[in-house]
Parts: C-alpha cells; structure tokens; sequence
C-alpha cells in the first residue's frame, strides 16, 4: 500500500510538498517523475518485492510511468502471459505488470487484475493521463479539475496542500452526509474535490476528461443445488484467502469472533501457522466481543492479542478525524484506528473478515426490509396510508416508534429503504434546516429481486464510502495494508448467481455462507447470535463526550443547520434509558454531528488537532 499524487504540469517543490501530506501512507521509500505535462509522485509501504520495487515504474523505453496504490493479488499470472508476448520487466513488483498490462492492453488492462487499486499511468507517447480505482472502491483516489489544472491524490490532505482549492463545504454533499452519516455519492464534503467512484477510470487528454465505467454487478440466479453452492462459494473463499496470504512482510488477522473473520482465520489456517490475530474490546462501557475471539483463536491456535478501547481514548478524536478526512458518523472508526496501531507492532498486513454481512444479507435491514415486504400485502391500504400516518405523527421525530409507524406505510421499496438507513428522519431535517437527499443515484436497480437490490445499494454506497474509507484510512494512518477476502469480486459476481432464499432465509441470514462453511468453522461461532461491532455511544455521550459536543456546537461559526436542536437532542439524550438498541439511532446522530464539527475545525478552519 502506499500514496499516490500528481498533477498535469511540472513543479517539483508543489510534488515534494503533496507527498509530504500523504507520508503515513507509505514512509519507506519515496520517489517521482516529472516532465513538461506531468508530475507524479509516490510515497512506498514495501509488502512485495522489497529490493526493486520503488516507484515510478517505467517502460522499456521510458515512454510509460506509473504510480500504484494497492494489490493485483494475480499479477503472476498477468506477467506470465505478457513475458510470452515479448516484454521485459526490471522489477518483480506487481505494479510494473500493471504498467505492462496497460502497454500490451490499453485502459482494457483493468478488466484483468484481482486485486484492491487506485493507480495513474501517463502516457508520454499519447499525452494522456489514465487514472483507476478498483471494482469495489477499497482503494481511495481523490481528483480536482478547475481552470485546466488536474490535481489527484490518494487523500484529500494533499490536494488541499497544492493551495489551489478553497476550503468551501459542498451544501449537496452535507445533506447526504446527514441523510446517511456518510456521502454516498461522487462528491466529498469539499467543494471541487471529488472521489474518483469504484469500477472506473479516468483519462485527462488534451484536457479532455473522460470518465468510463469498467465493471458493474449483474443478478444472474442459477438454478444449482444448495450444496454446489455452498461447494462453490467454500472454493471461491479458498482461492480468495489464499491469494491474498502472498505478502513478503509479517500479516495478521483482524478476529472479532464472528463467522466472518472466523471463516477467513479457518482458511488461513490451512495455508499457513502461526498466525497472529487482534482483538479489540470495549471493557465495562460496552458489549465485548474479545470473549468470541478468544475462543476462535485458542480453536486455531493463533498467536493471539487484544486491546481495549475505553473513555480515555477519546483523546484521539481529533487525530483519527483528522486521518479519515471526511465525515463519517460511525464510532468504528475509532477501534479501527486503535487496532491498527497496536497491530503495527508486528504485522504489515492485516487480513479482515468483513464482507459476509453484505453479500449473503447478515445485517438486521435486510430482514426487516423483506419481512415488512411481506406483511405489507397483508395490511389494508387504507389502513396503512391514512391510519398509520396518523398515529406516528403523535410520537416524537426522533421516536423509534414513529420511525417504525412511518416505514410500514411508504408504498415505494427504495424510499422505503431509504428511510430505513436515513440518518435524520425528514421531519428532524425540517427542524435541522437541511434539505432532504436520498443519494440513491441508480444504485437501487429495478432489474433485480428485493434482496439483491438492497445488497446492491449497500454494496455500491455503504462499503466504498463508509466502510472502505473507514478501514483505508484508519489502517494506513499506520502505515498498515487491509485485505478483504471475502470481497473478491469473483465472490460479489458468484452472490449474485444464488437465489435471495438461500442468502436471507426466512429470518436466517447468511444461510448459504454458513452452510460453504460448515465443517471448518465451529458450530458455535456458526450459531452465534448477530452482533454489530458498536462502540458504547450512548455511554460516551452520558459522559466525557456531552461536554465535548456541547463545547463544539457553543464555538461553532456556522450556520449550515440548527445547532440549538442538536443541542436538544443532547439534552434529551441524558434522560433515556440504559437500553442501547433503543438509544443506538439517536447516538449516531450525535457522534455524525460530533465528528463533522471536529473535521469542519481541523479542514475548514485549519485549526491544528493539537489544540482541540
């Protein structure tokens, strides 16, 4: 893993200057190229080919560089077939076989790699400057075109560093972070800076910007047996992890003691030994899961290692914003930072479990989604969109009851959905003074079953822009590369070939992922109840964390939506409940608001987090 920058126009001492923003992410070894039109720059975290790998990486006739962030987990086999046509490599990086791929295939030579990426290429002969990001969107790459100056860079941090773009908020971008806690869409809270989106790639020509996509999902349900799918899906995993363990520095495994992360440590396990798990835990303020991932590791025997994250470490606040760089209202982030620091101690690479959730319908809004699905036919509709509309306009905006009134009568899937996932119900964004922003796009397709509709939303907004972002950024802080196996794209193409029946049971999700790993997990972790990886909020916020906000939303200058009723909602909060189910949606909006008043002191106001 490393960083990445550039720019089309030749300044050295502006290159030096970006690359210093993005050092974190690769503090091994650094190197550039410029020339008349271009300059690029890169930042090195060494995991293969530690000798001769600096980048840029050029071409046998100097007429081609590259700088790549990320793994082509089968680069080998690339390299074998362009070895056979003639090319010459100087390095036994995978970054030059995407050099080569692209001289022997064009912008094509996407469509062949397997692996996680964001990567750009200049093509001194065609004057053209090609950028890229993976299937998924693991990978971050940030982009700013205004007055014929192209800026890219794998954190935002150092296109701000070029001083070419104000610090302005994008209003659009903010009603969809408080629509959703995080942006679902091409936009970044910055005015002009864009994320380049998952699956595409990008060419600046002549100044020409063309943006083209490579990849997409498509719902092709066969009709096999449940046991060649469980069969396949099991090989598909294998092949996955075990493509993924090839690193030339120590790796690791983020355990929770779920099935996910347990199902990647079993296959690991049959490649390797000695492997070296972390666990993070939440102490007496929360729900632990160190217990669970103890017990899967002491079953495989792993070299294993745990931490706690409590009150005190809220200290880090700033500092784990200020490496997230945008917004995103969920308090993972903060174990994540905290583990992948601890972690750095003794490996380079952590693998992670995530991605089972997401493809085989393990979260709690698939099962609502399609039980509410049901019972809908059952309910009357004059019942449902006169009566219940009604009675729910009795509760409270911030009712769970009101919440859960409102969802039975919309008639439409994806608002109904949507209002599902929604941050702020449209009646608290009233009182806020935002404007409502679904940020659907057309990531809710009509040309599928329910099911595979809502994992597809998820999978094209939720996982590139919270959870990736997330996980990239609070790992390479650290200068530390994350994994995730289960997210092969052969395995999101192949989930879309399994009947929604066989993910999302009746009430049993991820059915056919537990059935592919029956046998190699235990049968306990197998039965093991769904829990999420939730920070305690609602302690935080009945502590340390009130004054805080409270001290935030006093000093804040401005007027992007009411602080007086998030001061409320604060309030309020002190009075409820110990039930954290209950008090769970209502911490959220906290902690997104929270979040979003340290990010606009730190990239706004350029505020140092030292001094929060």
């Amino acid at each position: 893993m490393c960083g990445i920058v550039g720019f089309n126009w030749h300044d050295q001492e502006l290159l030096e200057k970006m690359m210093a923003a993005v050092v974190h992410r690769g503090p091994d070894e650094s190197g550039c190229y410029l020339d008349d039109r271009v300059s690029l720059g890169h930042q090195r975290l060494k995991i293969i080919d530690l000798l001769t790998g600096k980048q840029p990486i050029h071409n046998e006739d100097n007429s081609l560089h590259i700088v790549f962030n990320g793994e082509i987990y089968n680069y080998l086999e690339i390299k074998q077939g362009l070895l056979q046509k003639g090319h010459h490599f100087y390095t036994g990086s995978d970054t030059e076989v995407v050099l080569h791929a692209y001289e022997e295939y064009g912008i094509d030579c996407v469509a062949y790699f397997n692996g996680i990426f964001a990567f750009a290429v200049w093509d001194s002969n065609n004057k053209r400057l090609l950028l890229a990001r993976d299937r998924l969107g693991i990978k971050p790459l940030y982009y700013y075109a205004r007055n014929g100056r192209f800026i890219f860079a794998s954190e935002i941090k150092a296109i701000l560093a070029s001083g070419l773009v104000s610090r302005d908020v994008d209003r659009d971008a903010l009603n969809e972070f408080l629509t959703f806690r995080y942006v679902p869409s091409h936009r970044t809270l910055i005015q002009s800076i864009y994320k380049l989106p998952p699956a595409h790639t990008m060419t600046l020509n002549g100044g020409e910007i063309r943006l083209s996509q490579y990849w997409d999902i498509k719902e092709q349900i066969t009709g096999k047996s449940e046991g060649d799918y469980a069969a396949q899906l099991r090989s598909l995993l294998r092949q996955a992890v075990r493509q993924q363990l090839v690193s030339d520095v120590p790796l690791g495994l983020s355990l929770s003691g779920g099935l996910d992360s347990t199902s990647v440590l079993a296959l690991m396990s049959e490649n390797t030994s000695n492997i070296k798990t972390f666990a993070v835990g939440f102490g007496a303020e929360g729900e632990s899961e160190l217990g669970a991932a103890r017990f899967a590791a002491d079953y495989f025997g792993t070299d294993h290692h745990e931490i706690e994250v409590t009150e005190k470490d809220l200290d880090l606040l700033s500092e784990m914003v200020w490496h997230l760089e945008e917004p995103i209202g969920d308090a993972a982030t903060l174990p994540t930072y905290i583990l992948a620091k601890f972690a750095k101690k003794q490996v380079t690479v952590l693998l992670a479990g995530e991605g089972g959730d997401e493809l085989f319908a393990g979260y709690d809004n698939y099962k609502l989604m399609m039980q509410g699905n049901r019972l809908s036919r059952l309910v009357p509709s004059a019942f449902k969109y006169n009566l219940i509309p009604s009675i729910a306009s009795r509760f409270n905006e911030s009712s769970n009851v009101r919440r859960a009134l409102e969802f039975t009568a919309i008639e439409d899937k994806q608002a109904q959905y949507l209002s599902l996932l929604r941050l702020f119900t449209e009646a608290e964004q009233k009182k806020l003074g935002i404007n409502h922003s679904d940020g659907s796009g057309n990531y809710f397709p009509n040309n599928m079953e329910l099911l595979n509709r809502l994992l597809y939303f998820g999978i094209k907004t939720w996982l590139p822009n919270d959870f990736f972002m997330k996980a990239d950024k609070m790992t390479m802080a650290h200068a530390v590369e994350e994994r995730v196996p289960i997210l092969d794209h052969n395995i999101v193409e192949f989930a879309f070939t399994i009947p929604p029946g066989l993910k999302l049971k009746g009430t049993n999700g991820k059915y056919i992922f537990k059935k592919a790993m029956a046998g190699l997990v235990p049968q306990q972790i197998i039965k093991r109840r769904k829990r999420g990886y939730n920070a305690p909020m609602d302690y935080w916020f009945k502590h340390s964390l009130k004054n805080t906000l409270e001290q935030l939303l006093h000093e804040s200058k401005h007027n992007y939506y009411n602080k007086e009723y998030i001061l409320k909602l604060l309030a309020d909060f002190q009075g409820a409940g110990r039930a954290y189910a209950l008090n769970f949606p209502n911490a959220q909006k906290l902690w997104s608001i929270l979040v979003f008043e340290i990010w606009h002191r730190l990239f706004i106001e350029k505020r140092k987090f030292e001094t929060l």
